[in-house]
């Protein structure tokens, strides 16, 4: 699944929520079961009493078969732990002729000597100290045949204790582990592959790119929920993509209407005797009528279709749009050289890319004082670089500048912050990537790299750098 937003609590994924109820499930059957088995056991005496006989002789038998023939029953049977809440008691063995050939506990006087055929036997009776039980179970095994005789005395029904712990363990704990991981297995085989085609869609919102409205989510072969759930997703994104188409055709719209009154405007103004108002009215209307051109640039840059996209020479593009801004280059007092590295050719839209080429170039000349020119660099491959020879760009506004109608240091003087995001967003419809750096030297380093249409057609020659856009006004 998607990972959570930073800063935003960590949830249970669905898949982590489903084990746990099917643990807790479990436990829930473990808690039933006990509540059955216990009342339907302590009902019972008589077949505790068996139980508890049997047990205990199970216990002595091991002892008696598990060490080396030579050790004698006695000592054998000295290793028997009394059981929990036996108050005292007595185990004692007989051969095959009924004769005692060992005896361990606490329990004063001799057991009785099983008769010949007898096989099993369990007695119980009440006496002022509680309950005691009297038992035999005849064995054969590596020993031979042998009777065990078992006499316990207890307080109340203590002595049933490990019986019914044994009987819980074996009737209860056992057959729920086996269940419980099953149920484990099952969630992770069918929740899981339940589950995948949610983690895909996850994964698909979060690749959406804001600059590719009409990317939507594919529908998965699925659960009923689960293709709603996409469709539904998938019908937000269409009235998103409306609302954003109705957001941008409104900001085209306005500022292409609003180009008129401003041209009007500023005919009247040209029209106003000389004096200082005249000229602070001339600058604002010029800073609207640039802000107007900015936002119908961003509209159309956001609206761009590359459908009818050709082949495109950035050294050939890089040179008209140099020769067409090296006057007021020249009128702001910069120098503007072209260097060549060898270009490649790539499939875009001509004027978009010539636009964001100029926004680079009327950004380094409206931050940059006099000192140092600027450089206009093609290649190498299919790559455009402006720099400037200004102060740079401090290290915290590097990741900002790109922003739309973020406005601070080199942004801060005049204009609505959007020629940068212009750049960003005509680069990005072409598939390429701009970045910005102080470049060593100072001054401010911007860079385009877009994907080129022919790899094979970068001209490998020596850097040139072409003269007749260079020059200073005097």
């Amino acid at each position: 699944m998607a990972e959570a937003a930073p800063g935003a609590a960590r949830r249970q994924s669905l898949f982590t929520q489903i084990a746990l109820r099917l643990t807790l499930l479990a436990l829930v059957f473990a808690l039933l079961d006990v509540a059955i088995v216990v009342p339907m056991y302590a009902n019972d005496e008589q077949a505790l009493a068996e139980d508890f006989i049997a047990q205990q002789a199970d216990r002595a038998d091991r002892l008696l078969t598990g060490g080396p023939d030579e050790v004698e029953p006695s000592v054998a049977l000295a290793k028997l732990a009394k059981p929990a809440g036996v108050d005292a008691w007595r185990v004692e063995v007989f051969d095959a002729n009924q004769r005692p050939i060992g005896k361990a506990g606490d329990l004063a006087g001799p057991s009785a000597a099983p008769s010949a055929g007898m096989l099993d036997w369990t007695q119980r009776e009440k006496n002022p100290e509680g309950t005691r039980i009297f038992g035999v179970r005849r064995l054969e095994g590596k020993g031979g045949r042998r009777w065990i005789t078992i006499t316990a005395q207890a307080g109340g029904n203590r002595l049933y204790w490990s019986v019914i712990g044994q009987e819980l363990i074996e009737h209860v704990a056992l057959p729920l582990i086996p269940l419980t991981l099953l149920l484990l297995l099952f969630n992770v085989q069918v929740v899981g592959r339940l589950l995948k085609p949610l983690s895909l869609a996850a994964r698909q919102v979060d690749a959406l790119d804001p600059g590719r409205m009409d990317a939507r989510l594919s529908e998965p072969d699925a659960s009923r929920e689960v293709v709603a759930l996409v469709g539904a997703v998938n019908r937000a994104l269409d009235r998103l993509q409306r609302a954003m188409g109705l957001l941008k055709g409104f900001t085209a719209d306005a500022a292409h209407e609003l180009r008129t009154p401003l041209s009007v405007l500023r005919l009247r103004i040209e029209a106003l005797p000389e004096n200082s108002g005249k000229v602070r009215l001339a600058q604002e209307v010029e800073a609207m009528t640039r802000m107007v051109n900015q936002m119908l640039d961003l509209a159309q840059a956001d609206a761009l279709d590359l459908t009818d996209a050709r082949e495109v020479d950035l050294a050939a593009l890089a040179a008209q749009v140099v020769g067409q801004i090296a006057p007021h280059a020249f009128a702001a007092g910069h120098d503007v050289r072209l260097i060549d590295l060898g270009s490649a050719r790539l499939r875009g839209h001509p004027d978009a890319l010539a636009r964001a080429l100029r926004n680079l170039i009327e950004n380094a000349i409206r931050h940059t004082g006099p000192q140092g020119p600027i450089e206009v660099t093609v290649g190498p491959g299919a790559r455009l670089s402006v720099r400037d020879h200004g102060s740079g760009i401090p290290q915290d506004d590097l990741d900002k500048i790109f922003d739309r109608f973020w406005r601070k240091s080199r942004a801060a003087e005049g204009g609505a912050g959007l020629g940068l995001g212009i750049v960003r967003s005509l680069v990005e419809a072409h598939g390429g990537v701009v970045t910005a750096q102080n470049a060593d030297g100072g001054g401010a380093l911007f860079t385009c790299v877009f994907p080129a249409d022919d790899q094979g057609a970068t001209l490998a020659r020596w850097p040139l750098v072409s003269a007749p856009f260079e020059g200073r006004s005097s």
